[in-house]
């Protein structure tokens, strides 16, 4: 059965994986770490669909995680995150 994560607990693993790296692949990384220390299932994987950044700091991106897509903007330590739903055909 496919696991519906909320937004909140979305925002709670890009804060996690923002805290210890803004670097977009370490991103990814921790992300995936995080859905697995909270029992998500590894079939999954995080997507990185189009990000905002430099080569160390990311500021804004969209991402996919169990074919959901999510859009995220972060200025100074504030944290925005919206969950889009991308209907499917």
């Amino acid at each position: 059965m496919k696991r519906i994560y909320t937004v909140s607990t979305m925002k709670k693993a890009l804060e996690h994986a923002l805290s210890k790296s803004e670097d977009p692949p370490k991103v990814k990384e921790y992300m995936e770490e995080y859905f697995a220390a909270i029992g998500g299932d590894r079939r999954y994987k995080f997507k990185w669909k189009a990000t905002a950044c430099n080569h160390k700091y990311i500021s804004s991106g969209i991402f996919e995680y169990y074919g959901n897509m999510y859009y995220f903007n972060k200025a100074g330590s504030e944290l925005e995150l919206e969950y889009y739903n991308i209907g499917r055909r």
